[in-house]
């Protein structure tokens, strides 16, 4: 059955979107972080764990608990890996380490069947179109709603933001604060001043293109911090760190 994607309409209307990564490759942590009320929940194939069958088993398990956008980042910009997760029935997909307009293009064509994309069609095969049941209603509102979002993770990328942003089909561009200051050799020295200016680079170059301006955040402080600064996306925890503090701040107090 054909819903349109929540998220995407959330975002259009102005309002800021919080959402949570699935680094594990479990149902019950799906449906149990869906019925906390998120957003979005984002399955990550780049360092998460799962396959192919569990993120479509995370997707089942997480949409029967609640109306939540499922969203997936693949391991790489590659087409069959994007068509394949899209496939399966994803609402967006999340691109790592764009850093031209040329590579956002692929991306996107990846995306859309044609004639505005190459992605190959398998409608009987495929989830995303019921089986076939539904082909024809998902293709007509694929460009429409699906969520793509580009990473931008790398110097290289920061300097082409404008003209990433102006690709057809991308709808957010999504700064890696890792990543970006790795591609500066100072991986993880968020203090350093020019780790600091890189960032805030990439993210006032975002707020003025016509993309969203999506990140990762820790905790509700910095969450709120970084939506006062503009942000629209929120990846602000994950299924695997919500389960290691909880368990860890249990034991820290107890009294033995």
């Amino acid at each position: 059955m054909y819903r349109p994607n929540n998220l995407k309409e959330k975002l259009q209307a102005g309002e800021k979107a919080a959402a949570c990564w699935l680094f594990s490759n479990s149902s019950d942590m799906a449906e149990i972080v869906a019925g906390a009320g998120f957003d979005a929940l984002m399955i990550d194939h780049e360092h998460g764990s799962g396959s192919l069958q569990t993120a479509i088993d995370q997707y089942r398990a997480a949409r029967s608990a609640s109306d939540v956008t499922i969203l997936m980042r693949v391991p790489w910009n590659d087409t069959v890996l994007i068509k394949r997760s899209l496939d399966a029935g994803m609402d967006g997909i999340m691109i790592p380490s764009v850093n031209t307009a040329e590579e956002a293009r692929a991306a996107v064509a990846a995306c859309r069947y044609p004639p505005t994309g190459i992605r190959s069609a398998g409608f009987g095969a495929a989830r995303a179109g019921g089986y076939g049941r539904t082909a024809r209603e998902y293709r007509d509102n694929l460009d429409k709603d699906l969520m793509i979002i580009c990473q931008i993770e790398t110097k290289e990328a920061v300097g082409n933001i404008e003209s990433i942003a102006a690709v057809d089909g991308v709808d957010m561009l999504f700064i890696g604060p890792n990543d970006l200051s790795g591609s500066i050799n100072k991986l993880a020295e968020f203090d350093d001043p020019e780790v600091k200016a890189l960032f805030e680079e990439a993210r006032d170059k975002i707020k003025a293109s016509p993309a969203f301006l999506g990140c990762i955040s820790n905790g509700a402080q910095q969450t709120n911090e970084l939506f006062a600064q503009g942000f629209d996306f929120l990846l602000c925890a994950g299924d695997t760190g919500l389960a290691a503090s909880a368990a860890g701040d249990l034991l820290k107090n107890l009294q033995k």
